[in-house]
């Protein structure tokens, strides 16, 4: 079988780092070149002839409107590439336009790698082209309530969103509102189910989780924490062992929800 073969054009460096890592992490998917704006991803798209584009909405010298509009009028165009946005813009206009003009996917920021990546392959895999919105979010794939409360936690607390520990502590967090009673014992409830959930050891859930909040507290250097943070987990001098702060995030929303 053959490798996805994929074009990431976004202006972002950090984004494109999300996605190349998300991306080269699955062993049927390829990157094969990556734009820092639209014009250098419509001549990426006619160097390598890409099976799918990652396409950011708003790019220096032309965005990802003009993108699809110059691919698809191209002679010889088929299905191909399959256009996924990923753009924090997401208003009902801009949405619309996007997938009117050729867009199979949208996903705003900050979105689910793994969503992405099975919705890629979903798509590769497909005949015809396929047209939908998926607002998602780092763990979960729709942005529900309880996803954005954890996301709003750990950015406040200055979790690095770039580390992989962030989204396995964000889906420990999940899996202890969801059932309490696997707090009982963190490592062998909530590790093991996260471990599992993303192709890992519990052991190497166990250290990420670890080393993202001491690169947190790390940060804090004994600055006034937020007025939420303070109340979310109470001393925040001493930094909490993953068990403490998986607990606290957890009741906190149970108790704000």
């Amino acid at each position: 079988m053959e490798k996805i073969k994929a074009i990431i054009a976004d202006d972002n460096n950090i984004i494109r780092e999300i996605l190349s890592d998300a991306l080269s992490e699955d062993p049927d998917i390829e990157v094969v070149a990556t734009a820092v704006n639209g014009k250098d991803a419509i001549e990426y798209i006619k160097q390598y002839n890409p099976d799918v584009v990652l396409l950011d909405l708003i790019m220096p010298v032309l965005d990802g409107i003009g993108v699809m509009e110059e691919i698809r009028s191209l002679d010889g165009y088929s299905e191909r590439p399959f256009f996924v946005i990923i753009s924090a813009a997401g208003k009902e206009d801009i949405v619309s336009q996007a997938l009117q003009t050729g867009a199979s996917y949208f996903f705003m920021k900050p979105f689910d790698e793994s969503a992405l990546v099975r919705r890629i392959k979903q798509l590769c895999a497909s005949n015809t082209d396929m047209v939908r919105t998926e607002p998602v979010s780092f763990s979960g794939e729709r942005v529900t309530g309880t996803d954005n409360q954890v996301s709003d936690i750990l950015r406040k607390v200055g979790i690095p969103i770039k580390m992989v520990g962030y989204k396995y502590l964000k889906e420990a967090i999940m899996a202890a509102i969801e059932d309490p009673e696997a707090l009982m014992s963190v490592t062998k409830n909530i590790y093991p189910q996260v471990a599992s959930k993303f192709g890992t050891s519990a052991g190497n859930v166990e250290r990420n989780i670890r080393y993202v909040i001491e690169s947190a507290w790390s940060k804090m250097g004994g600055n006034e924490p937020d007025k939420e943070i303070a109340e979310l987990i109470g001393d925040t001098s001493k930094k909490p062992t993953n068990s403490v702060f998986i607990l606290s995030c957890s009741e906190w929303i149970k108790y704000h929800t």
